[in-house]
């Protein structure tokens, strides 16, 4: 079986471009922690006087919640996907408009736990959306680009208030735009349909021999996004980029990044994911580097503009990929909390590694860890694991 027959043989016929925005509005109130981490990581060391350590731990427990709901509820919540995407958004909204009155670090850190137990119920809506979907690698494609659009947004709105308000009010912040959008991104519950009801392809044994290469790249690009991320402020900080001049360079690398979904779009992209994986890799490898040891305003943008656009380069194969072999959203649900594990791994100790191993070594590892997903993209996309 060739990798293409998984897409040829696909049970469900491709979505509509309304249908691609709901989920787009889905996916952006799941996965906004990662992109608003370092608004986050800010805003908590502020409001409760706490180094980078303490800070990136707490708003890793977000990351944690959207692992266990995604390890834990995939096959429960794909059963009845309409009725839970409306009680995660709704349940989201709360979750994250409680941590502004929250009294302690600890408190907060509850909060998003709980934030991101709802935020993973949606993410499971969207992957049981995209399972045995006709050109899933574009549909994802549009998805992480206009959802990164949407938290974007998002994060220049929160840079452009005052720093006292937003340190004691971004959750609830967080909490009123994403009720601008919990309308559509509700209803892209209507989108998942139930397994009962869709006629399954004939049935294939997930190849470990792919499925692992898969795993493996996706714990190396997530942890190294994710860590380098979570101290994007604390080094604009040290490199002595003014507070007022951090949150626009960020937000615009935000917007300009997600164009890197644009890779996945291109007609013959299918064929040419593995020179386009292993360049973002590469480029994400010696951007991450450079991150750690530029001097001045320009090379922090410069630099974290490549890591951002490569890694969203990166993610709409994988995630297609997996689609190819997922009957119902599950196995990408499962998957994700494997890549989660590594995302909460990679935030929670960032502020240990840069405290301990100083930039240029921090810059080294994360480098490091770019380059190692290299061979294990070759094995997941390559000749042979392009077959079956």
């Amino acid at each position: 079986m060739t990798d293409s027959q998984p897409l040829a043989n696909a049970a469900r016929p491709d979505l509509s471009l309304a249908a691609l925005l709901r989920l787009a509005c889905a996916y952006a109130v799941a996965t906004n922690g990662t992109i608003l981490m370092p608004l986050i990581v800010g805003a908590l060391m502020r409001r409760f006087g706490v180094d980078e350590d303490a800070a990136t731990g707490v708003a890793a427990l977000e990351i944690a919640g959207i692992a266990v709901s995604c390890a834990i509820f995939p096959r429960w919540i794909a059963r009845v996907p309409r009725r839970l995407a409306w009680f995660a958004m709704l349940g989201t909204l709360l979750a994250q408009a409680a941590g502004a009155w929250m009294p302690s670090l600890a408190a907060v850190g509850a909060t998003r736990l709980v934030t991101g137990l709802f935020e993973g119920a949606l993410f499971v809506v969207v992957a049981a959306s995209l399972s045995n979907r006709v050109a899933a690698e574009r549909a994802w494609g549009v998805i992480i680009l206009v959802s990164g659009v949407i938290d974007c947004a998002l994060l220049v709105g929160a840079y452009a208030l005052a720093p006292d308000f937003v340190s004691q009010w971004l959750f609830v912040i967080f909490a009123a735009a994403f009720a601008l959008i919990a309308w559509p991104a509700a209803a892209a519950g209507a989108d998942a349909i139930p397994p009962a009801t869709v006629l399954a392809p004939p049935a294939r044994r997930h190849r470990w021999g792919v499925l692992i290469p898969i795993w493996a790249v996706m714990i190396l690009v997530y942890s190294v996004l994710s860590a380098q991320w979570a101290l994007a402020d604390v080094v604009g900080h040290r490199l002595g980029i003014a507070p007022e001049r951090i949150g626009p360079l960020l937000a615009l690398v935000s917007l300009l990044g997600t164009v890197g979904a644009l890779a996945a779009s291109h007609r013959r992209s299918h064929e040419l994911r593995l020179p386009i994986l292993w360049t973002a890799q590469l480029l994400m490898a010696g951007a991450v580097l450079w991150f750690f040891v530029v001097h001045g305003w320009a090379g922090f943008f410069v630099a974290q503009l490549l890591v951002s656009f490569a890694f969203y380069a990166v993610t709409p194969f994988l995630t297609a990929r997996l689609s190819g072999l997922d009957a119902d959203g599950t196995l990408l649900s499962r998957s994700i909390v494997i890549t989660f594990a590594a995302a909460f791994v990679g935030t929670a100790l960032a502020g240990t590694m840069l405290m301990r191993l100083g930039a240029l070594g921090c810059g080294l590892a994360l480098g490091a860890c770019a380059v190692a997903a290299m061979p294990f993209a070759w094995k997941a996309f390559g000749r042979a694991g392009g077959a079956g």
